[in-house]
């Protein structure tokens, strides 16, 4: 091999990686539900799923079946609101009793908060509602439904702040008839940090003054 051919093949080799190793990636990072407070009747938690009912024990919004998880109570509309970091009314005038999950922490821009939930319902007359609420300090909260089913929920942060996530189930206009929300694989994936196109620029730079020192040291 030629000196000039191996100076070419060492300054393509530093292109290569300086693309895919100087990069900064990003991984999924869990969310542990074991660590999550809950709010209300939540149970069969594990550290990747937890389901969350508005039943009251003992099968009282249900004659004949209890779908109560952990012997809890749902709160009242206004509790659950305030547990949640919400205005009073804001899961709506409607609602009448729920239970939720919640956890807070730092999100930056563009971090992505994900999981899966399957949401079924017993209530036969006033569909009943589950939903996830995101609120921070400098923000309007967010309230978003989920749809009845097995269902992907994503959230990308718009701005970098301390952030409140409630998941949660509530009874529509009556008691009557519970419903059950399941959360599984509940993940947050940090934005990647722009540093592959730095990096290849870095080692295209060093490979091209290597070409210029060889260039250099071959005319003299």
């Amino acid at each position: 091999m030629s000196a000039k051919t191996f100076w070419n093949t060492v300054a393509h080799s530093l292109f290569i990686l300086g693309s895919f190793t100087i990069a900064s990636p990003s991984f999924a990072v869990s969310v542990n539900l074991r660590s999550v407070r809950t709010i209300g009747d939540v149970g069969n938690v594990t550290p990747t799923q937890a389901t969350i009912t508005n039943a009251y024990p003992g099968g009282v919004d249900d004659p004949g079946t209890n779908y109560n998880v952990s012997g809890n109570q749902p709160l009242l509309p206004y509790q659950l609101e305030t547990s949640l970091g919400l205005t009073a009314g804001a899961l709506g005038l409607n609602a009448a009793e729920g239970s939720a999950i919640s956890f807070a922490r730092n999100f930056q821009a563009g971090d992505v908060f994900s999981f899966n939930s399957n949401f079924q319902t017993f209530d036969t007359v006033n569909v009943d509602r589950a939903f996830v609420s995101i609120v921070n300090s400098a923000t309007n909260a967010v309230i978003t439904p989920l749809t009845l089913g097995n269902s992907t929920f994503n959230y990308t942060f718009p701005t970098a702040n301390n952030y409140t996530i409630g998941v949660g189930v509530v009874d529509v206009n009556d008691f009557v008839g519970s419903s059950r929300l399941t959360v599984s694989n509940a993940n947050v994936a940090p934005v990647p940090e722009p540093l592959t196109i730095l990096g290849s620029v870095t080692a295209l730079g060093l490979g091209a003054n290597m070409r210029r020192r060889f260039g250099k040291t071959k005319s003299q």
